[in-house]
């Protein structure tokens, strides 16, 4: 009769441990299944590899495309508890924040994610965020990475190792933009105006950084930068 049962009972067993580790890695959802897991935020990003780079021309064209652009997938609300960083957004900026999903990352430790903070009238503008976790869904930390707006254009290159060669340009226009906006203006020229290697894994949440107005410098092991 003792064999009879020792079967039963090491499958039990072994359900357990595998359904322990499911729910670990699912990241699960206090018990409510209403609520989103960890993983499913992680679906609604595209999955890319590694180096993964925002092109300045890119970028550039973003800007002068003005009204062109397509309408871009919003990033659902239930989603947002991932994002510690929208609750600065949305104080940064009085303009509602919807954020977009951009792409995400998987590396032996981490787990990224890089998503727009895009603003209603402003869609060829770009805020680029990338915001980084552990293996369990904790997160660790998100940064600005890349963007263009009328003033500053902010190039990078996200590294295997999940840092940063980050380089900024003022933007040259024909016209003062001040003085007559976009309508009949064209960017002439961008200037190199600041560069930095920014470990993304680690450091506080930052909204937005003018890199371009340092001056020029080699790269160091952690950027500072002015906030606007």
């Amino acid at each position: 009769m003792k064999s009879i049962f020792l079967i039963p009972t090491l499958l039990l067993t072994v359900a357990s441990l595998f359904a322990g580790t499911a729910t670990s890695m699912n990241n699960a959802n206090n018990g409510n299944p209403d609520e989103p897991t960890f993983q499913d935020f992680l679906a609604q990003f595209p999955k890319a590899s590694l180096p993964y780079t925002f092109d300045a021309e890119a970028l550039q064209s973003d800007l002068e495309n003005r009204g062109t652009a397509p309408k871009a997938k919003r990033l659902e609300w239930e989603y947002y508890q991932f994002l510690p960083m929208l609750e600065e957004s949305a104080r940064f900026s009085r303009m509602p924040v919807y954020p977009e999903p951009v792409v995400s990352f998987e590396t032996k430790e981490n787990y990224a994610v890089v998503y727009n903070t895009g603003r209603t009238f402003t869609k060829n503008y770009k805020s680029y965020h990338i915001a980084v976790f552990d293996k369990a869904g904790n997160h660790l930390a998100t940064h600005f990475i890349a963007g263009v707006n009328p003033m500053t254009l902010t190039a990078a290159t996200i590294n295997d190792d999940l840092r940063a060669s980050i380089q900024a340009y003022q933007l040259n226009w024909a016209k003062s933009y001040e003085e007559n906006g976009a309508d009949g203006n064209v960017i002439n020229s961008i200037t190199p105006a600041g560069k930095q290697m920014l470990e993304l894994t680690t450091g506080g949440m930052v909204e937005q950084v003018n890199w371009a107005s340092n001056t020029p410098t080699e790269y160091s092991a952690s950027a500072t930068a002015s906030v606007k």
